[in-house]
């Protein structure tokens, strides 16, 4: 019975990675509730512990790959121009629901130039 609630909840837990909001805290928790799920089967002592936990990382590697394949995506797109004359086969709301994906904040930057110097205002991190 323990076995099979910990398989359902992470399952739950992993489906909840696939359509968590990008945001640090969430996919903190998100992996957390799977975490907790491992913890307290280590606690119960499976022996096969080590081989399920393999598994359950693969699948959690692809659910992450995908998010990511799909971040990107919408990340490049943010920055491409809407071509109206385009071929692609995706519908106009598909489109338009992944680029809400990203939302890329507005600043206002002061740049300045005075006796041969420039600086910005707020000052801009140098790396």
């Amino acid at each position: 019975e323990i076995l099979l609630r910990a398989c359902n909840n992470i399952d739950i837990a992993i489906g909840d990675l696939g359509n968590v909001v990008y945001e640090r805290q969430r996919f903190v928790d998100a992996v957390g509730n799977v975490q907790k799920v491992v913890d307290e089967l280590s606690m119960a002592g499976y022996s096969d512990l080590a081989t399920w936990v393999g598994n359950v990382n693969k699948r959690m590697g692809a659910v992450l790959g995908s998010r990511l394949e799909e971040a990107l995506r919408a990340w490049s797109e943010t920055f491409q121009q809407d071509d109206e004359d385009d071929d692609d086969t995706e519908n106009d709301s598909k489109k338009k629901s992944r680029k809400k994906l990203v939302k890329i904040p507005k600043i206002s930057v002061e740049i300045l130039l005075r006796n041969q110097e420039i600086s910005a205002w707020p000052a801009v991190p140098s790396t």
